[in-house]
């Protein structure tokens, strides 16, 4: 079952109020701890509020179209946590990287 490596970026579409400050009040500001790929998902964004990414490993069965697959459960993952959070958000792009497709060197 090959692992995925998904990045869900986006933006904030004008949070105001209760939501804008809950937005504030969680910013990570780029830890290094939050840019991890984790099997829940790590949504990280800076104070700013402008922009936003989703990172999330997923695991789909092997064959044609897994990587569409892989894109489609990330971008559900994230707009999920974005709509339960009750973040504004638009403009989702999905890139991934398929770990089985990574090589190490050995030195």
């Amino acid at each position: 079952m090959p692992a995925y490596r998904v990045l869900v970026r986006g933006k904030f579409d004008r949070p105001a109020g209760a939501v804008r400050e809950k937005l504030l009040a969680n910013a990570n500001d780029g830890a290094l701890a939050d840019l991890s790929f984790g099997e829940t998902g790590t949504l990280t964004y800076s104070r700013h509020l402008g922009g936003f990414s989703f990172r999330v490993r997923i695991d789909v069965a092997a064959g044609e179209g897994a990587e569409r697959r892989a894109h489609e459960d990330a971008e559900l993952r994230a707009t999920d946590l974005l709509e339960r959070e009750g973040y504004p958000y638009r403009d989702l792009t999905v890139s991934s990287t398929c770990m089985d497709d990574v090589r190490t060197t050995r030195r």
